[in-house]
């Protein structure tokens, strides 16, 4: 025969008896526990006072806590208008200010805390035992008829006793225990989980901060000891250089558009373009200091990028990439990096356009091609320096060496 598990609720009050509601269990512990009905209070209360000796005005906390009872069938509803801060009376002390905690749920039983911060003014209570009066906490259980219908019960009456503080620096009378213990809130509970959730974030983001730079020192560590790692010259970064060529390159485009291709802007677009070819074949550039060689004739050869932010003199850069270098280095790009063989093939052509008009002799500008090109020229730069940028470049890397060290271990 099937046996059934319930619960009682009791009603606690002064000497009026307790009541009994009869309810499915709520969960398979207490079935496995027990098989006959379990009494529990409907209602609990704890007070808790942060000192049992105060002076006349001294500011001292008082802890509510409450336990009601959450099932399925029924439930104990607290009336908690009369417990908050404003409208509680614990005369002759005052309630100065106070606050709510969240509640924390636990199985079939809701707690809910209050703190209130009271203190005590009068000539007539030097050395004397100060009652704080009962607490009264009036609630409610509440029946569910079905999924949509729940029934009230009449207005019960939960009542904590009153408890002595004394007045001045001496213990009350009724004190047995005078060591006062340091309490812990809701509010303490939580802010300490806050402050744990934010460590581990913080600890978890320098975590991988740290594994990714251990991983970089591996990657390059393994790079020069198999020699494949060549000196690089880190006055001036490849973003930097490809912002600053695609900034010329712009520069170029607007001013063919409005005064039209002068043999000044087809050498300037010829020194972009060569940098934009070193840099998406992954060949080296010459740079100087910017202050070594100023005369204004470096800018038909070499690019003067600006320092970075204060300080510096900047650099002059350049390429002598040809479109020969280009096709011999095109069986190669096809065969490792196929994707990139389109953004090569428009920087070649337009590297073919702009050398045959700075060095052809018929000294006629073919403009339609060279706009073109120009258009073609400052979408490959953009997308070499979303490439070098650092963050960009560093994933890419990764990427890289990853597919390398699997090649390496599993060969097809």
């Amino acid at each position: 025969m099937r046996k059934r598990y319930s619960m009682t609720l009791t009603r606690r009050t002064c000497g009026s008896g307790l009541l009994f509601l009869a309810m499915a269990a709520w969960g398979s512990a207490v079935q496995a526990q027990t098989g006959e009905t379990v009494e529990v209070d409907a209602l609990q209360c704890w007070r808790r006072v942060g000192k049992n000796a105060v002076h006349v005005g001294e500011r001292f906390d008082m802890m509510l806590t409450c336990s009601v009872v959450e099932t399925d069938t029924a439930r104990a509803v607290a009336d908690l208008a009369w417990l908050e801060p404003e409208t509680l009376t614990v005369s002759p002390f005052e309630v100065l200010d106070g606050e709510r905690y969240r509640d924390i749920l636990r199985g079939p039983r809701r707690f809910f805390q209050y703190r209130y911060a009271l203190r005590i003014i009068g000539e007539d209570h030097f050395g004397l035992d100060v009652e704080l009066p009962p607490l009264e906490v009036k609630y409610r259980i509440e029946r569910a008829l079905d999924a949509t219908t729940a029934v009230e019960g009449r207005e019960l009456t939960y009542v904590l006793p009153s408890e002595s503080v004394r007045v001045l620096a001496l213990v009350p009378a009724g004190v047995t225990d005078i060591r006062e213990l340091p309490g812990e809130t809701f509010g303490d509970a939580e802010a300490r989980l806050f402050r744990a959730n934010a460590s581990s974030i913080v600890a978890t983001t320098l975590g991988i901060f740290a594994a990714a730079v251990l991983l970089i020192a591996a990657v390059r560590a393994r790079r020069e000891w198999r020699g494949a790692a060549a000196a690089a010259d880190t006055r001036v970064s490849e973003w930097r250089v490809a912002r600053t060529a695609l900034g010329e390159l712009s520069a170029v485009q607007v001013a063919s558009q409005t005064e039209g291709w002068t043999m000044e802007l087809v050498t300037q677009a010829l020194a972009s373009f060569r940098i934009a070819a070193s840099l998406a074949l992954g060949l080296p550039m010459e740079q100087v200091t910017a202050v070594d060689t100023a005369s204004e004739t470096d800018r038909e050869n070499r690019l003067r990028v600006r320092p970075w932010l204060l300080g510096g003199a900047g650099a002059l850069v350049s390429s002598s990439v040809t479109p020969r270098r280009v096709d011999a280095a095109f069986p190669s790009i096809r065969t490792t990096r196929p994707d990139d063989a389109g953004l090569i093939q428009s920087i070649r052509e337009g590297l073919v356009i702009f050398t045959t008009a700075h060095y052809g002799s018929s000294g006629e500008l073919q403009t339609d091609a060279l706009s073109t090109q120009i258009d073609a020229g400052v979408g490959a730069l953009r997308t070499l320096s979303t490439r070098t940028l650092p963050p960009v470049r560093f994933v890419s890397e990764l990427r890289r060496s990853l597919k390398e060290w699997v090649t390496a271990r599993w060969p097809r």
